[in-house]
């Protein structure tokens, strides 16, 4: 077909299939769209096929043909065209389903062929997470003297699920089979006869020689006869320098030989050729390594009503025993300053490190910091267990450690031993007469703070490869409690942060 007729039908195609998309008769509008685009590579038809896919459902379809559309564009030069690609393409990219089809070591024998709807995955795929088309898909698992082995299974959008292929089964009938014969010994043999035959028969006339010479060359008839026959042809062709028998004939025992030597050669081509067990380790396979780093910010509530603002020895208070009034100095043992609960905001980091015991469930550990504006820190940390549930990650975290923030004063107070509380109208402790002005307006108040954050995670991009940038971008909030020595403290960090995995 020339290229203009080819052009004329892929432009008469491309404005059918628009016409029918139109009218929202999608299942013949799409075939015309692909075979319009076979017959004239052109953007614009590539932007209406994946149109057409997109509201046929076929969500991973048209994703991969976004990012061609994307690619074609930026060769062009067309810019505009490139970012509506990239746009279209990063809006579904959030609802694709992905099927990740994964290989135990036990059932990665030689010779194993997965395939997806029919087509093969490369074993260095295997256990990686691939977009699919919402729908049913049928996994098959294939392999010499074992038995087959097919799974269907259903995915919605949106969906991650993952299929493992058991251990192949033995094939007891393709085992039963013996193995053929090996042939290059009697080949050989055969050639080595005809050899000695031709030696002493000496020299031919013509015609025979013309004959061996004819064999060798692989003429019309002979080399129609099969490819064997074809490629020993050029071995005893050779051989034949003179059109005498006993050349001719020591020109077939060489081939002879040649074909026995090959023959090992030809016999051992399978075992190199076969695949062993692949590795199937991609960035997202169980047991592998997890990290995860991001920036946060929230907000800070401390219930601390207790604490300490440096050196209270300046301070001094009284209280009763059996003696009369005892006047008793302050300091970090007996005496304590008390604060109004204090709110702020607060901006850091947070990071996870953990290992894929699945590819939804990771465990490890996970800290969080951050300064609180105004005067105040967070820095605590602990256990972490996460479960991907879609789109989203559910986790919990156990966390401990120092919590400070700035906080009004409003007081001291100082203990009284429990021998004279019952002296004392039954008080632990008493307020301290602080001279007017000799209590400073605020101060930070630390603590050491135990507790817990649940961690809510959604996956704004899902990016796996074969690389070490393979993972997922997540917008996380982790409301946090915990209780301090004393008194409490409450976070409501959000953070944006990318999960290598």
């Amino acid at each position: 077909m020339s290229p203009g007729v080819a052009f004329a039908q892929a432009e008469a195609l491309l404005d059918e299939g628009k016409s029918l998309m139109k009218k929202g008769k999608l299942a013949e509008a799409c075939p015309k769209l692909e075979e319009s685009y076979r017959l004239s590579s052109r953007s614009a038809t590539l932007l209406a096929l994946a149109m057409c896919h997109e509201k046929q459902g076929k969500v991973a379809t048209a994703w991969s043909e976004y990012i061609d559309l994307g690619a074609a564009a930026r060769k062009e030069g067309n810019k505009r065209l490139e970012a509506d690609a990239k746009a279209r393409g990063a809006k579904l990219e959030l609802s694709l389903p992905r099927l990740t089809l994964s290989v135990p070591r036990a059932a990665a024998v030689d010779g194993l062929e997965v395939t997806l709807d029919g087509a093969p995955i490369d074993g260095a795929l295997w256990g990686q997470a691939r977009p699919v088309d919402p729908g049913q898909h049928k996994v098959s698992a294939s392999a010499p003297g074992r038995k087959s082995w097919e799974h269907t299974v259903s995915i919605k959008r949106g969906e991650r699920k993952s299929v493992a292929v058991p251990a192949l089964a033995k094939d007891a009938s393709a085992a039963a089979q013996p193995a053929p014969a090996p042939e290059a010994p009697a080949r050989e043999v055969a050639a080595a006869e005809k050899g000695s035959a031709g030696a002493g028969d000496g020299a031919a006339g013509p015609g025979k020689g013309a004959a061996g010479s004819g064999k060798g060359a692989a003429g019309p008839e002979k080399a129609a006869a099969g490819p064997e026959k074809a490629a020993a042809g050029p071995g005893k062709g050779a051989a034949a320098p003179s059109p005498g028998k006993g050349a001719a004939g020591a020109g077939k025992a060489r081939a002879g030989s040649e074909d026995a030597a090959a023959a090992p050669e030809t016999a051992a081509q399978p075992a190199a050729d076969a695949p062993g067990p692949s590795a199937g380790a991609s960035s997202r396979h169980t047991g592998s390594f997890v990290i995860e780093a991001g920036v946060a910010g929230g907000a800070l509530f401390g219930l601390m009503d207790a604490g300490s603002f440096g050196d209270l020895s300046a301070y001094s208070y009284s209280y009763n025993v059996p003696e009369g009034e005892l006047i008793a100095p302050c300091d970090d043992e007996v005496c304590h300053a008390s604060f109004d609960p204090a709110i702020g905001p607060f901006a850091g980091g947070e990071a996870f490190v953990g290992f894929a015991l699945s590819e939804e469930l990771h465990l490890g550990a996970r800290v969080r910091g951050g300064y609180r504006f105004g005067g105040g820190y967070l820095l605590v940390g602990g256990p972490s267990v996460s479960m991907r549930f879609g789109r989203i990650w559910l986790g919990l975290s156990g966390l401990v450690g120092p919590v400070g923030q700035e906080a009004k004063v409003t007081g001291i107070k100082g203990e009284i031993p429990s021998e004279v509380v019952h002296l004392n109208y039954g008080r632990s402790e008493v307020a301290v007469n602080a001279r007017e002005g000799s209590l400073p307006e605020s101060a930070l108040v630390e603590t050491l703070a135990f507790g817990g954050s649940v961690d809510v995670s959604l996956v704004l991009a899902d990016l796996p490869s074969s690389g070490w940038t393979s993972g997922a971008l997540l917008l996380s909030v982790s409301p946090t409690v915990m209780k301090g020595l004393d008194g409490w403290v409450f976070a409501a960090p959000a953070s944006l942060g990318y999960r290598f995995y």
